[in-house]
């Protein structure tokens, strides 16, 4: 008996009319309830009856008759093994095996801390840790549960809300405040969706809230619009107020016309997101045509990997010129897609696309290649007089490795780097990494690059800053230039921005010229450098001679 009770597990033993022969006191400690029946000669049943009576089993409770029914029957079997949760909330390992003489043998093993490891791993799967709501996993499960009991008057709406430029919040106060922040949000939607509505994270910024609602409900954009106001809302974290922009996308799952089992719901809601952040809203409600376009997108997608694969991409250039002397000063280098099926296409109809697939930086160093390649051209035909100007894309601006790749590029060319124009856009100024774009632009400028602000008058940047970026030009926006010849207003705004630019030593370049008309009145104010229709359009490398020869034989 003394070694049956140094078992760390606890140890019975029942003859063959199932009566207890022995046991010992860790037996006795597991099922604290029902010891005091756990003497020599009790029936097995008679022991499980006792716990029975005083809630020992806790998956007994409500259900002891059937429970006690699947214990027998387990328990006479020749070899079991059972799991058993105890009303104290431990677990035990149940082994039972059938002796020689027709009795039972049994050992029970305390396996608690296991399943507390397996309940804490199953909660991860299905849980954000840092927030406790639901994580994808998890939403998609409920959401299908949901979608197949819904009744045929309701619906169910999903609401999709992203923390714009969250990245700008941990990079200013730290992860530790982006933490708590996203903590509060999430706090904040868990409020809001209430008992009945379902919550989750699914990315690093990105949450969900679903609830059901009357098919006929007319206020779902409303609740969208609360949800993205009271989670933009200022927090008081360690003393500082921390305040976030919310955008929301929502699509409607109405299970009398689908089942969502295939979670399309949710690609909805993104697609509304999308399109919200996309137009500047805070809201935006699912429309079909989303979907037709997000088709085209991922066909335009795999064939823009694929375009890349078979160099599909051409630079053509846009002419600009002094128009009082009458001479071509240099190209604008405008990215093409040569589609073998949809033509020539321009870099506004693929540009967001090659973003969201990752290739930017590819398309980026193919056009200042070209633009190597095209000076190299003029140099062969006596015009090392010419620039060419390259659209630096804010992730380029952004890149800590961008002189080194643009010096590599210009050594390979054997292209002097003054030749070289690059253009910013003046939203630029505006961006959350203003600081890094200023570390990087002057050493562009101190390696001997010259600087351009392009679009100006879009971005409501100050003018002063330009100083800051140490631009050599501004390229003065088409919309200050269309109809500038018979609109007075317009010839205020745009007079206004020529003269600041003078006074700060500043070249301009009027972008959009269409007229004769137009360029006189530029002329007239101060701005002689132009680019547009009236001139020409974008023309292949192989067109510039003939522009040459044409354009400067008037002179």
């Amino acid at each position: 008996m003394t070694a049956i009770n140094a078992l760390s597990d606890g140890f019975v033993l029942y003859d063959q009319h199932d009566r207890m022969v022995i046991c010992n006191e860790p037996y006795k400690s597991l099922y604290a309830k029902s010891a005091y029946r756990m003497v020599p000669g009790t029936r097995f049943r008679d022991i499980l009856q006792a716990g029975l009576d005083k809630g020992e089993y806790l998956d007994a409770i409500g259900r002891e008759v059937d429970w006690l029914n699947e214990r027998l029957a387990d328990h006479s079997r020749n070899n079991s093994i059972v799991e058993q949760r105890l009303s104290n909330g431990r677990w035990l390992r149940i082994e039972e095996r059938m002796t020689s003489d027709g009795g039972r043998v049994g050992l029970r093993v305390d396996i608690t801390d296991l399943k507390n490891q397996q309940e804490k791993l199953h909660r991860m799967m299905l849980t954000d840790e840092l927030t406790g709501l639901r994580n994808r996993r998890n939403l998609l499960n409920d959401l299908l549960a949901w979608g197949d009991s819904l009744p045929p008057q309701q619906g169910l709406a999903v609401y999709h809300l992203d923390v714009e430029r969250f990245k700008q919040i941990n990079s200013v106060y730290g992860y530790d405040i982006g933490d708590r922040l996203l903590r509060h949000i999430a706090d904040t939607l868990r409020a809001a969706a209430g008992p009945h509505g379902l919550t989750a994270r699914v990315g690093g910024n990105e949450f969900i809230v679903a609830k059901k609602i009357d098919i006929a409900a007319v206020d779902i954009v409303d609740f969208a619009e609360t949800l993205c106001k009271w989670t933009s809302g200022p927090v008081s974290i360690d003393g500082q107020q921390i305040a976030c922009c919310v955008s929301a996308g929502i699509a409607v799952l109405d299970p009398a016309t689908c089942r969502d089992g295939d979670g399309s719901v949710l690609a909805a809601a993104e697609m509304a997101l999308a399109e919200a952040k996309q137009l500047g809203r805070s809201v935006q409600l699912f429309q079909p045509t989303m979907q037709v376009r997000a088709v085209n997108d991922g066909d335009l997608t795999r064939d823009l990997q694929r375009a890349v694969e078979c160099n599909e991409f051409e630079a053509f250039f846009q002419p600009q010129v002094d128009a009082i002397a009458q001479r071509c000063i240099g190209f604008e280098a405008l990215l093409r897609w040569v589609h073998p099926e949809r033509g020539i296409l321009p870099a506004g109809a693929f540009l967001a696309i090659a973003q969201r697939a990752g290739l930017t930086e590819t398309l980026d160093d193919l056009v200042l290649d070209r633009a190597c390649r095209a000076l190299t051209f003029l140099d062969s035909i006596g015009r090392s007089d010419l620039t060419v100007s390259v659209n630096l894309s804010a992730n380029q601006v952004a890149d800590t490795r961008l002189l080194s790749r643009l010096l590599a590029t210009l050594r390979r060319h054997d292209v002097a780097r003054h030749r070289i124009r690059l253009e910013l856009l003046e939203s630029t100024l505006l961006d959350e990494r203003t600081s890094h774009y200023i570390a990087n632009i002057e050493k562009l400028v101190q390696a001997g690059f010259v600087m351009e602000l392009d679009d100006f008058g879009t971005g409501h940047a100050a003018i002063a800053t330009l100083r800051k970026f140490k631009v050599s030009q501004i390229k003065i926006d088409r919309s200050f230039v269309q109809n500038v010849d018979h609109d007075p207003e317009l010839q205020e705004l745009t007079g206004a921005i020529i003269s600041l630019a003078q006074r700060l030593g500043i070249c301009i370049l009027a972008e959009g010229v269409e007229t004769a008309a137009e360029q006189a009145c530029l002329v007239s104010m101060g701005c002689s450098r132009a680019q547009g229709w009236f001139y020409d359009k974008a023309l292949p490398l192989s067109k510039l001679p003939d522009f040459l020869r044409i354009f400067e034989a008037s002179v």
